[in-house]
């Protein structure tokens, strides 16, 4: 399913004020809405919230799990002491508009299946989950009408701050560009550019790595094929150390045959900026002004 969001405001209710602590989105339009807080707040608010049936999101540090439950807050108040779910800061729960806050069961597992699907399409994280989503034999007929109650939920989350299936250039970055300092979240904004119906190609100009990508909608894409050097300066940012270790495990990039100082992408990967691409590439704290037009490269020799 393609979904193009666009700029919207539900209704966004803040009980203990603040715009970061717990909020509740919902649309009058629709018939779910999204509550979300902290996950240090998850214990004390399962007391109040404990027969609420939903489908729910953790997320943080690049990672979301998805999960659904009866009693939903039962379980996330298991999971704040799991170390598995360590890495969330930040619960989605989805439920009924109205009161009380439940949703059946096949309509549980409908969200929790979907919203995988979307998140594995999207690329933006990586579901923590160890155990596939529950498919039903969904009838014809109920599957439409499922699916828009998927859609209204992916607006929700969206509004929500949740960028597990949706991102947003302009939105907190990603676990890729969390932690760099504002030097270089005000370098990723001035590198930034609008998107071209034909995207301009920039070439990769460090320690003669072969690598070539440009800009898009969600970010700076690198092009597969292109290298990265396979060491790491001390100075490389913890959260860059950790991507690469990540896409290596993942075979996003591969060892070059005979070649022990360079790996290969095997796809196209996009990340949040040029800046964090040109630290990724060259395992070190450089600029993303290393990216230039390829007429302005040196001559590079590519290994094989």
């Amino acid at each position: 399913m393609t979904l193009q969001l666009q700029p919207c405001t539900h209704t966004i209710y803040r009980p203990f004020g603040g715009i970061e602590g717990y909020r509740l989105i919902s649309d009058p339009a629709g018939r779910l809405a999204v509550t979300t807080f902290p996950m240090e707040m998850a214990r004390r608010l399962s007391a109040s919230m404990d027969q609420w049936s939903a489908c729910y999101l953790l997320t943080g540090g690049g990672q979301a799990y998805l999960g659904q439950s009866h009693y939903a807050m039962k379980c996330i108040a298991e999971h704040v002491v799991d170390p598995a779910k360590a890495f969330a800061s930040d619960v989605f729960l989805i439920h009924a508009q109205e009161e009380p806050r439940t949703m059946d069961w096949s309509t549980r597992l409908y969200l929790e299946h979907r919203l995988s699907e979307l998140a594995r399409e999207a690329g933006l994280v990586r579901l923590a989950n160890t155990v596939e989503p529950r498919v039903l034999p969904w009838r014809l007929e109920q599957t439409a009408t499922l699916e828009l109650l998927a859609t209204q939920a992916r607006r929700l989350l969206f509004d929500a701050g949740c960028r597990v299936v949706d991102g947003n250039l302009l939105s907190q970055p990603t676990a890729q560009g969390k932690g760099d300092d504002s030097d270089d979240a005000k370098e990723a904004v001035e590198i930034a550019c609008p998107t071209r119906p034909v995207p301009e190609e920039f070439a990769f100009d460090y320690r003669g790595i072969w690598a070539r990508g440009y800009h898009a909608d969600q970010g700076f894409v690198v092009a597969a094929g292109s290298e990265l050097r396979a060491t790491e300066t001390h100075s490389l940012r913890k959260n860059i150390k950790r991507l690469r270790a990540d896409l290596l495990a993942r075979d996003v990039v591969v060892p070059i045959a005979g070649v022990t100082d360079r790996l290969r992408f095997q796809v196209d990967w996009c990340f949040f900026s040029a800046a964090v691409a040109a630290k990724f590439v060259a395992g070190a704290h450089v600029a993303g002004t290393k990216w230039v037009l390829p007429r302005n490269a040196p001559p590079i020799g590519r290994a094989t």
